[in-house]
Parts: C-alpha cells; sequence; structure tokens
C-alpha cells in the first residue's frame, strides 16, 4: 500500500513532474498567423483613418458648398443692382437729351419771338429763321422744316414762293435738281404771312444720290432774283 501512496503523489502531488503539451503544428504558420493579424490590425486602422478622413472632406464639402451658395446669392444681387443702376442711368440720358432737346428749341422759340417783337426796324426785315433736314421713314427720303419771320414793323405782308434745289456730282458733273417748284414732282410752296410761316414737306432723291447740298430760297412775287437763300448738307 504504501507504494502505491508514494507512486499515485509522484504522479499526482506537489513533486509531481510537469508536462508540457507543444502543438504539432510547424513554426512557419506561427509567423503566417502574426503577419495576418498585423495585415488585419493594419486595415482596420487605415478604414478608420479614411473614415475620418472622408468625414471631414464631407464637412469641408458642405461648408464649400454653403459658401459657393452665399456667394451666388450676392453675385444674383449685384447683378441685380447693376441692371437697375443701368437702366436708371439710360433713363436718366434720355431725360437728359430730351431737356436738352427742349432747352434748345425753348432757345429758338425764345430768339424766333424776339425778332418778331423787334420794332427798332423801320420796316419789316424777312429772315429766314431756321432751315433744318432730317432723313424721312423710307429710303432716300428727307424732310425739311423752314420757319420764315418778319421782324420788326408788320404793316405788309410777305408774299412769294420757296423753292429747294440739290447741289451734287453725278457723272463726274456739279449738277442742280430742283426739290420744289418747276421742273420738281412737288408743288410750289407758296409764301404768304405777315409775321411768320413754318413750311415743311418731304422729297424722294435717286438712289444713286446720298450726298449734296440743299440750298433753300425764297423769291418774291414778281423777282427772278431770290432775296433769302441758305444752304444745308444733306444728311448722312
Amino acid at each position: 500500500m504504501r507504494r502505491v501512496a508514494r507512486g499515485f503523489k509522484r504522479h499526482f502531488g506537489v513533486t509531481a513532474k510537469h508536462v508540457a503539451v507543444r502543438s504539432q503544428r510547424p513554426w512557419y504558420w506561427s509567423i503566417l498567423m502574426g503577419i495576418l493579424l498585423l495585415a488585419l490590425g493594419f486595415v482596420c486602422g487605415s478604414w478608420r483613418y479614411s473614415a475620418d478622413e472622408v468625414a471631414k472632406l464631407t464637412r469641408h464639402f458642405g461648408e464649400a458648398e454653403s459658401e459657393n451658395q452665399q456667394l451666388r446669392a450676392k453675385v444674383v444681387h449685384a447683378e441685380r443692382q447693376l441692371q437697375v443702376e443701368r437702366a436708371a442711368q439710360s433713363n436718366l440720358t434720355k431725360e437728359l437729351a430730351q431737356l436738352q432737346d427742349e432747352d434748345v428749341r425753348l432757345k429758338e422759340d425764345l430768339a424766333f419771338y424776339q425778332n418778331i417783337l423787334n420794332e427798332k426796324a423801320v420796316i419789316g426785315e424777312l429772315k429766314l429763321q431756321s432751315f433744318k433736314l432730317n432723313k424721312a421713314a423710307q429710303a432716300n427720303q428727307y424732310e425739311y422744316h423752314i420757319m420764315l419771320v418778319q421782324s420788326g414793323k408788320h404793316d405788309a405782308f410777305v408774299k412769294g414762293s420757296m423753292k429747294l434745289a440739290l447741289n451734287t456730282i453725278q457723272g463726274g458733273k456739279i449738277i442742280t435738281l430742283p426739290l420744289t417748284g418747276e421742273g420738281a414732282n412737288s408743288v410750289e410752296i407758296i409764301v404768304n404771312f405777315k409775321y411768320f410761316q413754318r413750311i415743311d414737306g418731304v422729297f424722294t432723291l435717286p438712289s444713286d444720290i446720298q450726298k449734296g447740298v440743299v440750298e433753300a430760297n425764297f423769291f418774291e412775287s414778281g423777282v427772278s432774283q431770290p432775296r433769302i437763300s441758305q444752304k444745308t448738307d444733306l444728311p448722312t
């Protein structure tokens, strides 16, 4: 019995020999397993880093998009403000041009009435107050506007006719083309007034005539020589 007890203690007691259990796998499997674990850790770390970077980029993109929207709104506001300012400037320019035209017209009217009311002359003095040419709506057609005034004494009527003629170059030669009166399609312009008379009309030129000088001549009744003459260039 004592032998059995000592044998039992030898195998299972404090003095029993320790037995180590070793794996039968080759050593390179352990190295491979370590490499796999390192690779897995690297992948996990990279994924986490990439996720953080994506989050940052997403946040920055959102901020940039918000800033772009604000800039777009400012640009739209600036464009609208510029359009309003341009429209206001255009209106002011038109109004200024109208005021200037009106100022010129008022000055002309003032000079016109001053000439009529001028009583210094002993007898009536005939003046061609204004002579203007403008292009008409149709091609090769022109409008004329003439103002005849008698200043000073207004005892007698001014009677006669107004004739227009175009001096131009055609075929290398200087020619005179009647625009009113004899030899023209339009009727003669009759003049008969005591204070003033406005003469407005239209004439048409041949298509090959683009330049020249238009001459306005006033002839008193029964007189062959013009009493008043004035020239102006044909508008281009």
